[in-house]
């Protein structure tokens, strides 16, 4: 479960936070990391196979627990490297 939620993590703050995906963050679904880790998330474990609902649900809620903190360091690395950026760059100016 460790590992689906690293991917979720990933994915989620990938869909949300990346300008390759800026034709999707239009919806209000998709802008937030954690919001969109439910939906990635439910999406993973729907593709299980055997799984009762009351597993099902678990596993999501989960899931989604254990990623928000691979979520907040991710975050938390892009805002720092945001920042050295702009520092960088209004330097160079």
């Amino acid at each position: 479960m460790i590992t689906i939620a690293l991917a979720v993590a990933v994915i989620a703050m990938t869909l949300t936070q990346s300008s390759l995906f800026e034709v999707i963050q239009k919806c209000k679904l998709l802008r937030c990391p954690y919001c969109t880790a439910h939906w990635v998330s439910f999406v993973i474990w729907l593709c299980q196979p055997k799984t009762t609902v009351f597993d099902f649900v678990i596993n999501v809620f989960a899931t989604v627990a254990i990623s928000v903190l691979p979520m907040i360091i991710i975050d938390y690395f892009n805002t720092r490297i945001d920042k050295h950026a702009k520092i960088l760059h209004s330097s160079h100016s």
